[in-house]
């Protein structure tokens, strides 16, 4: 096998895992009116309540761009499951801050995402799943210090 036949295939899981992932999810949280990458940020928010991010962090932390954490943070925002405040040093700045109610559905949403994943890593081996764990921790860093990959300034 080629190193090009190789990333192909690579490439080729990748996004079926991909797909299959977000429709999964999608599917465990259409109940609740959320979408499955609303789950995952309303998770990651409940998670940082203490230390409340801004959008940039979110940006950063699931790699997408400026438009489309908007969008993502102004539907939570009109369901009344986060808050905009300013930061208390800098104004400029706001921070997102979960609401009781998006604590609430983090929570309804959080067994279903790991139920989820239960499902789509059964028959891994706890090395097994130390391992793919520390393999994606690899892939996830080299995309995003891949130039491509990454939201380019002002985007």
């Amino acid at each position: 096998m080629t190193a090009t036949e190789s990333t192909e295939r690579l490439a080729s899981k990748l996004k079926i895992i991909s797909n299959s992932f977000r429709r999964i999810a999608d599917e465990s949280t259409s109940e609740l009116g959320i979408t499955g990458m609303q789950a995952f940020l309303l998770e990651y928010l409940r998670r940082k309540s203490g230390s409340p991010p801004c959008q940039h962090d979110i940006e950063e932390r699931f790699n997408i761009k400026h438009p489309t954490a908007t969008g993502l943070m102004a539907r939570l925002c009109e369901k009344g499951y986060v808050e905009f405040k300013p930061d208390m040093y800098d104004r400029r700045m706001k921070r997102i801050f979960i609401t009781r109610s998006g604590m609430d559905a983090a929570e309804r949403t959080r067994s279903r995402l790991e139920g989820m994943e239960e499902r789509l890593t059964s028959g891994f081996s706890p090395e097994e799943l130390s391992t793919l764990h520390a393999l994606l921790d690899k892939l996830v860093e080299n995309a995003k210090n891949d130039g491509r990959c990454r939201p380019k300034e002002g985007e």
